[in-house]
């Protein structure tokens, strides 16, 4: 074995090693409630925050260390530090009515989120720090969820009951992905697989496709149905997509027909998940997971 060819393996074990390290914690936010610390080899929570709020989406700015979110019926969206030995909330921007989807674009400093008025929505965009409201879409049918690749000026948008599309920043493009007769709540990218996730809440069904529209297929059946169960939440990190199972925060994998794990049990239905990852920031080697929901559960 040549030198070069043991440097590029001990990369890659130390990437490896890095990423196995890094899912160790958990984070998570409850609905209308708190958000914790899940350790996974322990199994300790700890809380860190309550908010009293319905937050339906989170997202990180890795560069600057904040977490961001909606409060759904408080019309804002609000942001705190992390990590940090005392957790500070701020209002960022006060928002129109019902902001649901939020993404965050680090590089050029963005925020984009999805509001919606009755059935009737739009996309809005402002500076990290509330600055320079600006609607970009109008008129949409219900947006839910925002995903977005900035490295190729696009985003992902569920319209929640009617379709998942990607349209150029300026929303000057769209091209339809899956047209939608049931539910659709949740979603997210696998950029380096270019391949998008999500959840049809009437069948329980997790399913993936190309982001192109193609080779669309079930990976999990969640066992999770509507009305009397709801799956919301949905994250992907590497191989393993973590998505709520209503009150269950569960983890499979992306191959199509695995089954999952329950990590976790709340009392009350989970909103939310979101894990930073290599995904979002090369930089970046661990993952956090966001979870939304109440009280403060009880782990399996």
């Amino acid at each position: 074995m040549d030198v070069q060819n043991w440097v590029y393996e001990y990369l890659i074990l130390q990437i490896t090693f890095s990423l196995v390290c890094a899912q160790s914690k958990i984070l998570f936010a409850t609905q209308n409630a708190s958000i914790k610390e899940f350790d996974l080899q322990t199994r300790k929570v700890i809380v860190l925050l309550e908010l009293g709020a319905t937050v339906y989406s989170i997202d990180y700015d890795y560069k600057n260390k904040q977490v961001y979110f909606p409060r759904y019926f408080n019309n804002d969206i609000m942001r705190f530090g992390y990590p940090a030995h005392c957790i500070v909330l701020h209002k960022v921007v006060s928002t129109n009515n019902k902001p649901a989807g939020l993404a965050i674009d680090s590089i050029h400093n963005h925020i984009y989120w999805t509001e919606s008025v009755g059935s009737i929505g739009r996309i809005v965009r402002c500076n990290l720090d509330g600055s320079n409201v600006i609607v970009i879409a109008q008129t949409l049918e219900y947006p839910f969820v925002i995903r977005l690749d900035v490295n190729n000026s696009w985003m992902y948008v569920v319209e929640r009951f009617s379709k998942i599309y990607k349209s150029s920043l300026d929303f000057s493009i769209q091209t339809n992905i899956e047209t939608i007769y049931r539910d659709v709540s949740c979603m997210d990218i696998d950029m380096e697989n270019e391949r998008l996730y999500w959840i049809v809440d009437i069948t329980g069904n997790l399913n993936s496709g190309r982001v192109d529209g193609s080779d669309v297929k079930t990976i999990i059946n969640t066992n999770c149905k509507s009305p009397t169960c709801k799956n919301i939440a949905i994250d992907i990190f590497g191989t393993n997509v973590y998505f709520s199972n209503h009150n269950q925060l569960a983890m499979g994998n992306t191959s199509q027909g695995t089954d999952f794990t329950v990590l976790y049990t709340d009392t009350n239905r989970i909103d939310s998940i979101y894990s930073i990852s290599g995904k979002r920031s090369t930089s970046l080697y661990y993952v956090l997971v966001f979870i939304s929901t109440n009280n403060y559960g009880s782990i399996i």
